[in-house]
């Protein structure tokens, strides 16, 4: 989960700079500080007395919405993020450079940065430009996919023939011949309208007839021996279709599809909630949840390296189908215009989101709201429409569903009325900033005025705002990516980097555990989730919210967790005290009573003892300990050989070697064992390494 306090929608920077009445309830960021205290200082005893008396997010909203001085905080901001023709032009000429120097990745990076400044004239060229660098590093994918772009947006007619050239070569490097074939055909037509001298035009015409007679020759040979050709054809298209990369849970719960049938969902009233239990045995290493967010956001400083749309580190880069600023930036065209809808109403919003220092949670509140239309989104004033259901295989817990998001939830009833209050205030200038945008239609859009109340249509989203940065608190993760330096290799040496956060509704339901059973990284945007340890059918499947026993003492986990999440944590570790891993002693082995879970005692062995028959005080069996102390030495060769492809980047490998480990530990010792735990650590290591990663 993502590390929260009260305060959770400011920047750590910001929080600092505001203390009212040395409160942290009060804590907020430097853009709101001097205005947040004069709202709250001007209200009476009795005013705020009405603020204590309203029952929904609704009404305190537009409680605060109702004071004059809320409407004073600016929703427009200092901002130099549009298009840049001057910039444009530095950049794409430093591309140049690069490029004439055949040093096409720095040519790559330069022409990136002139895409994402450009006015839309010039990005035809840019684009052009792009896909010779991406051709001669042999991508020939991104190659084509520039060349589509640059005529898609405007190439000059004079010089179209070099790009469908280009993709007639590219098409030849991914032996889609057929495709090559009409590329050369349509780049010869093309060169009617070339400015280039006669001589030099018959050339090109002469070498592009002969590649082209040269495949279909081969194409007629095919042809008589019986080959397809339209069906050769759809093979090639096909060929060039981008390989889904995230993964599939092998047997899906049909209740509940982003989790495997290895694992259902139970719920536990009020005391405990819905939490994640094993329906059977799982093993180390299962994969047992894949899930999309239902709303995701960046952090500002990750807004122009990474996708806006599904959070991946961008190669090669796509501006903003706006063509007016310049702060985010896509990983291919079909981001782009799969979220195009949403940056029309995103793109005012974003400046002053990011200026103001409000954290990633409140662009999650608003955009849990914008990636709907507002015809989509004011159904859900229906409350028949979000209540909450009992998820069945005729009507399945989706996380794209709002009814799943809304439900999470929010501890309101534990909640100050200071807190309320300083929720609400954010929720108002949430509002606002959504205000101002093309959101609402005109006939439901007000002023933004302390005067002119708001109409049924905006408090009911108003409202929304309110909740969903409660709700957030508790059930937002982080997004993250696993980097290394390009001249280390070595996994261990590499880290996992917060570079933004999303809801994922259904991983939310799994409760909290300082030992916890699963791993999650991330594939594009898509969470995926595997186990770290065996799992017994009937045993509770944790995840961890931050604190993790290993590396925290237990005292300043239940502060941390009681601060962040308000619970008292319960967990294993916790409630039988487990010790810090470098607190574990080494000389003391912990078997499994043979007896088996009728019994559950742990025997404790010196590990410089004589004896192999040690009995149970509990259960008076006596258990043959060779079985594991044989198991203890066959891991070690595992995880030295591991731990050298640790070294080598090799993530696959080490993880074979790493899950075989945990499993044979886990058949006769029991937690906590040093050396299962270090095991752990290098287990989560490579499955970092197999999703979102980058070289830097």
């Amino acid at each position: 989960m993502m590390d929260d306090e009260l305060d959770d929608y400011f920047t750590e920077e910001g929080r600092n700079l505001l203390k009212l009445d040395n409160d942290p309830e009060y804590e907020a960021g430097a853009f709101f500080r001097s205005n947040l205290r004069q709202v709250r200082e001007s209200l009476s005893a009795s005013e705020f007395r009405k603020f204590t008396e309203l029952e929904d997010d609704s009404s305190r909203v537009a409680f605060i919405l109702s004071i004059p001085l809320a409407h004073e905080l600016p929703l427009e901001v200092d901002n130099d993020e549009f298009k840049d023709p001057m910039a444009t032009k530095d950049k794409k000429e430093s591309g140049n450079a690069a490029f004439s120097l055949q040093h096409y990745p720095v040519a790559i990076e330069d022409y990136n940065n002139a895409a994402i400044v450009a006015p839309k004239e010039e990005l035809g060229i840019i684009f052009a430009n792009r896909s010779a660098a991406l051709y001669h590093l042999e991508r020939f994918r991104l190659a084509l996919r520039d060349c589509d772009e640059a005529l898609k947006v405007g190439y000059p007619a004079h010089l179209c023939y070099k790009v469908e050239e280009r993709r007639a070569r590219c098409f030849l490097g991914l032996k889609c011949h057929s495709l090559a074939i009409e590329a050369f055909q349509r780049a010869l037509k093309s060169l009617d309208d070339a400015k280039v001298a006669p001589e030099k035009k018959k050339k090109l015409e002469t070498d592009m007839r002969v590649m082209a007679s040269v495949l279909q020759k081969a194409q007629q040979m095919n042809e008589k021996e019986g080959v397809d050709l339209n069906k050769m054809k759809q093979l090639e298209k096909s060929r060039l279709k981008n390989k889904d990369e995230i993964p599939r849970v092998p047997e899906v719960n049909p209740a509940y599809p982003a989790l495997s049938a290895s694992i259902e969902i139970r719920d536990g009233g009020a005391s405990r909630g819905r939490y994640a239990v094993a329906t059977r045995d799982i093993k180390p290493g299962e994969l047992v949840a894949v899930e999309k967010p239902h709303c995701l956001a960046l952090l500002g400083e990750y807004r122009l390296t990474h996708c806006h749309r599904c959070s991946t580190r961008i190669g090669v880069a796509y501006p903003a189908t706006c063509y007016k600023c310049s702060s985010i930036a896509y990983c291919s065209p079909d981001c782009r215009d799969k979220d195009a809808r949403v940056h029309e109403i995103e793109c005012a919003m974003l400046p002053p989101l990011w200026c103001s220092n409000a954290s990633v949670t409140c662009m999650l509140a608003l955009r849990a709201i914008t990636h709907k239309p507002f015809e989509q989104f004011i159904k859900f004033k229906d409350p028949e429409l979000v209540k909450r259901q009992t998820p069945s295989k005729e009507k399945p817990y989706l996380g794209k569903d709002y009814r799943t998001f809304t439900n999470l939830v929010t501890h309101q009833d534990e909640r100050t009325v200071e807190d309320l209050f300083h929720r609400s205030y954010v929720a108002a200038w949430l509002f606002r900033i959504l205000q101002m945008t093309a959101y609402f239609p005109p006939h439901v859009r007000t002023p933004d005025s302390a005067q002119v109340p708001l109409t049924e249509e905006e408090l009911f989203v108003a409202g929304s705002i309110l909740h969903h940065i409660q709700l957030l608190q508790f059930n937002a993760h982080e997004i993250s990516e696993f980097t290394r330096s390009r001249k280390k290799i070595d996994l261990s040496k590499g880290s996992n980097q917060f570079i933004g956060g999303g809801c994922f509704t259904t991983m939310a339901l799994f409760n909290h555990s300082c030992n916890p059973s699963v791993v999650r990284y991330f594939v594009k945007d898509a969470m995926v989730v595997r186990t770290v340890k065996s799992i017994s059918a009937g045993e509770e499947v944790n995840e961890n919210y931050g604190p993790i026993f290993t590396e925290t003492p237990e005292k300043e986990r239940k502060r941390v967790l009681r601060l962040h999440y308000w619970f008292d944590c319960e967990c294993e570790p916790c409630s039988k005290h487990w010790p810090l891993i470098g607190d574990i002693d080494p000389n003391i082995l912990r078997f499994k009573c043979e007896t088996g879970s009728s019994c559950g005692n742990i025997l404790e062995v010196k590990i410089n003892s004589d004896l192999f028959m040690i009995p149970c005080v509990k259960c008076g069996k006596s258990t043959n300990i060779l079985k594991g102390l044989r198991a203890m030495q066959e891991t070690d060769a595992l995880y030295k050989s591991a731990q050298e492809k640790i070294k080598e980047g090799k993530a696959e490998e080490a993880l074979t070697s790493l899950l075989d480990i945990l499993k044979i530990l886990d058949e006769t010792l029991a937690l906590p064992i040093r050396d299962y735990h270090l095991t752990q650590q290098s287990v989560r290591q490579c499955m970092l390494a197999l999703g979102n990663n980058a070289l830097i």
